[in-house]
């Protein structure tokens, strides 16, 4: 059998001995399933910067709790289940519906991020109690950093707990510096930076990948680890040649067992608006998740544009309010936006958050990161929306 119908049918049981016996469980804030879910963290680093620089490679947090492998019934107890057999003597087990018991097993998150300096649990990962990520990041630590909010209005509030993480093509401390009134050049005063020697040119790192796959990655899982399912790399990175001033941040982890979805929210903002708006100097955010159900970016527009100024998802242009006392005043940027991907339960995946130039290594982009997510949900393809 499946390892969902198995656990599913293992918790149902399980529930039911508990009914027999109340005194039978303890409730350590897992599943009452007795999967144990455990993954490793890797020992980061911290980077120090400026006042506005996160530090972190992003290793935060204990190992999870285990979860409790339950009392079987005594003799006194009443009726007795042998969860190794099937029941009634044959046929398959019932499902969770059959059982009413369908839902998570993961620990209720917690947000950690308070005072942190740790980019993984400013995006709600890593957390004392909760699974743990083997996280790392990549490019200099002055353009990774973190956020409690951005411009003078709240349209940039943390989407879980009380910060977010920043990666960008530029210094973050730029993001502070305010547009000089009347400042139209096209070369802007503040996030305008060449970071140095981080430039990946016409290849980005594994496993990001900038070729198209033959098909639909959903229709046909066959493509699956021939390329970008999501079709949208190749013709916006061949445009520009090469990635200048690539920062990253990554992490691997086994998925939960009965998790079929994953999510996280995002913004991204530009110098490049007005004056690249549509070129091929536009640079680019890619989310990439590397699975058994998708292999490629999950962050992208309906019409299948990768999120850069081509996406359909511009919300504050120019002298929107949301962008004043920021680098970003004249420019433009998105709202919060909520990507949503299919995994499988128990795989091991990739996550990579990855923001680059393309073309040149000024006119600098960003990334915030947060609210990372595990879900129950089943869904298709890769989808992304605005935040209501």
């Amino acid at each position: 059998m499946s390892m969902t119908t198995r656990t599913a049918w293992v918790s149902g049981l399980a529930l039911l001995a508990v009914a027999c016996d109340p005194g039978g469980r303890e409730s350590d804030g897992t599943s009452l399933t007795g999967i144990n879910v455990t993954a490793t963290a890797s020992a980061g680093t911290t980077d120090e910067g400026d006042g506005m620089t996160d530090t972190g490679d992003g290793t935060g947090g204990g190992t999870g709790d285990s979860a409790d492998s339950g009392d079987s019934a005594d003799s006194a107890d009443g009726p007795k289940f042998d969860l190794g057999g099937t029941p009634d003597g044959g046929g398959p087990p019932p499902s969770c519906e059959e059982l009413g018991n369908c839902e998570c097993t993961i620990p209720e998150h917690v947000p950690c991020d308070a005072g942190t300096n740790d980019l993984f649990r400013a995006m709600g990962l890593n957390c004392p109690g909760e699974l743990q990520v083997n996280a790392s990041t990549s490019g200099p630590a002055t353009a990774r950093g973190i956020r409690s909010s951005f411009g003078a209005t709240n349209a940039f509030d943390p989407r879980e707990g009380s910060v977010y993480a920043v990666i960008g093509s530029g210094l973050v401390a730029d993001l502070n510096l305010q547009t000089p009134a009347g400042d139209s050049n096209q070369f802007p005063t503040h996030c305008n930076d060449d970071l140095g020697a981080f430039d990946p040119g016409g290849s980005l790192p594994a496993p990001l990948e900038t070729n198209d796959v033959a098909g639909d990655c959903i229709a046909n899982p066959a493509l699956i680890g021939s390329g970008d399912c999501s079709n949208t790399i190749h013709d916006q990175f061949s445009q520009g040649v090469s990635a200048n001033d690539y920062v990253e941040m990554r992490f691997t982890v086994q998925v939960p067992p009965d998790v079929v979805s994953v999510s996280y929210d995002f913004a991204f903002s530009s110098t490049e608006y007005p004056y690249y708006y549509g070129s091929q100097f536009n640079d680019m955010y890619v989310g990439w998740l590397e699975s058994e159900k998708w292999t490629g970016n999950i962050s992208f527009d309906a019409a299948g544009n990768p999120i850069s100024l081509n996406a359909g998802f511009l919300e504050y242009t120019g002298n929107a309010p949301e962008l004043n006392g920021t680098c970003m005043k004249q420019h433009a940027a998105t709202g919060w936006l909520t990507t949503t991907a299919g995994v499988t339960g128990g795989e091991m995946i990739t996550v990579v958050f990855a923001i680059f130039d393309l073309s040149d290594s000024i006119l600098d982009s960003y990334v915030f990161l947060d609210d990372w997510q595990w879900g129950c949900e089943p869904t298709g393809g890769p989808t992304t929306q605005p935040e209501g």
